[in-house]
């Protein structure tokens, strides 16, 4: 049968309609190496109706170039090596719903001319081949849930490390951001405790780390923007990356030449994908080597930021998935500079939703690296002017139920809240939160989701019976799914740790006086 001609440099594909994925035709390899990488290419192949890439053929240690067209059936047709014309791929992927179709035509034919020998041989053969499937699908339907529960895992267990690495996080976070608009402090200190809050806030993004990218996958990251001064976030991610003393560092130059460098954006991603880009230069440049870190406009409109370094540099081969998750170019450098590789990815996934573009050139090994950054440029008229909140008012201050089980963090917080003119009263637990909370009138219930006797919904459900009291979660808990739970649980706000003082100050003073 004509499908067998031209075997040796294509393959045919074809959609099993019961399952939902794409096999190997009849006639063509049915074990590809690397069954992963095909899957992920052939879905994007379809989706997309054409797909260049790199995968591993005939065996995983020999790659080849391959191209794919998508037929509209679901079918593929994928062609092995170099120089193969789009409009032949074209062509092919035009006829092969009419292959497939042939295919059963002649299949019909057979048995129809066959005698009856031939007949039940066949229907033996067919029955053999139905049950193989049918074990194949059983074994890929519990391959499939073992999968969806192994993720389930895995996000349950990212879950509770992130609460377990923020919670300690919070005092720090919440004393610093309340001591650095402290006018009774001198400048001096108050510029080392912005420092700590800085450092602070980058942690707790490394934690958010293991999280973004499942954010991001699912459409779940959401900016808060507006206009900032990019050479001022610059600033602040080079000092703290210089004021990083586990790393020892080559030597950092700035040169700011963008007369337009203020961008439409959210800062603290922006400062994320600003410090990724600078901590990846220095962990990949020796200490006598050199990092450029310069602005300029592209254009009237468009912000570029460049960090240029005389590192290690990126083989040419490496550079087309420089920013896939977990990718640091091979294996040695993993072991050599250590890292999940996720900062890249997730700094290339920020851009996009900012509309910018970020991309890395390099001459190859040994010849350094460039990271090109840009973003849409906006005229600096249109930047708000920012006010630290001030104290409530007399009429505006609450009576605030706080129930956390931290003991720093929960002093911490009423102090705070006190000495903004606040009645607090503490809980440290579910059973005396709900009696405090009966017993007493608020207007407000600050509480920590994680009890040791029983969780923040249950001290939410039981007060909002008595009373139209306002429920913010305080948590380090951030998944989707945690913040659906709050609201549902009737909290008008979630908060997670680590909690600037100023967004607790602002959440409060969102609640409309009684």
């Amino acid at each position: 049968m004509a499908a067998h001609a031209g075997a040796e440099d294509l393959l045919i594909f074809v959609r099993d309609r019961e399952l939902g994925i794409v096999l190997p035709a009849p006639g063509f390899q049915q074990t590809l190496p690397d069954a992963k990488a095909w899957r992920v290419f052939l879905e994007s192949c379809i989706e997309n109706s054409f797909q260049e890439g790199e995968l591993p053929f005939p065996t995983s240690g020999t790659m080849k170039h391959v191209t794919g067209f998508a037929a509209e059936d679901g079918s593929a047709v994928v062609f092995l090596g170099d120089n193969h014309e789009i409009d032949r791929g074209v062509d092919i992927s035009l006829l092969l719903p009419i292959l497939a179709a042939a295919f059963e035509g002649e299949r019909i034919a057979t048995v129809a001319e066959g005698n009856t020998a031939v007949a039940k041989q066949a229907a033996t053969q067919a029955k053999l081949l139905a049950d193989s499937l049918d074990k194949a699908r059983n074994e890929l339907r519990h391959t499939l849930s073992e999968a969806h529960r192994a993720n389930a895992a895995k996000d349950r267990f990212l879950a509770v490390l992130s609460h377990e690495l923020r919670t300690p996080l919070n005092p720090v976070l919440m004393a610093a951001s309340a001591m650095e608009t402290d006018p009774n402090l001198p400048p001096e200190i108050r510029a080392d405790i912005s420092m700590i809050r800085r450092n602070v806030e980058l942690e707790a993004r490394l934690i958010d780390d293991l999280l973004d990218l499942t954010r991001i996958a699912n459409g779940k990251v959401q900016l808060q923007r507006k206009i900032v001064n990019g050479h001022d976030l610059l600033d602040e991610a080079v000092a703290v990356v210089r004021g990083d003393p586990s790393v020892q560092q080559s030597k950092i130059e700035v040169e700011f030449g963008a007369d337009q460098h203020h961008i439409d954006g959210d800062p603290a991603r922006i400062q994320q994908v600003c410090w990724n880009l600078i901590r990846n230069a220095v962990k990949f440049t020796p200490l006598d080597g050199r990092i450029l870190i310069r602005t300029r406009n592209s254009d009237a409109e468009t912000f570029r930021i460049e960090v240029v370094d005389t590192g290690i540099g990126i083989a040419p081969e490496a550079l087309p998935k420089i920013f896939n998750a977990f990718e640091q170019g091979d294996t040695d450098i993993n072991r050599a500079f250590g890292g999940l590789g996720l900062g890249l990815a997730i700094s290339h996934a920020l851009v996009g939703l900012h509309g910018g573009t970020l991309r890395a050139e390099s001459a190859g090994v040994g010849r350094g690296a460039t990271f090109v950054f840009e973003l849409p440029a906006v005229e600096r008229s249109a930047i708000a002017l920012e006010t630290t909140t001030p104290p409530p008012a007399e009429t505006d201050r609450r009576r605030i139920l706080l129930v956390e089980d931290h003991a720093t963090t929960a002093a911490l917080m009423a102090r705070l809240l006190r000495k903004r003119g606040h009645r607090v009263e503490l809980a440290h637990n579910k059973t005396d939160a709900i009696a405090l909370g009966l017993r007493e009138e608020f207007d407000i219930v600050i509480s920590d989701l994680g009890l040791p006797d029983g969780n923040g919904f249950e001290v939410m459900q039981a007060l909002r019976s008595k009373s139209r009291v306002v429920g913010i979660a305080l948590t380090g808990y951030g998944m989707e799914a945690d913040v659906a739970q709050t609201m549902k649980a009737g909290f008008q706000f979630h908060l997670t740790k680590p909690v600037d003082a100023q967004k607790l100050y602002q959440a409060i003073e969102q609640i409309p006086a009684p």
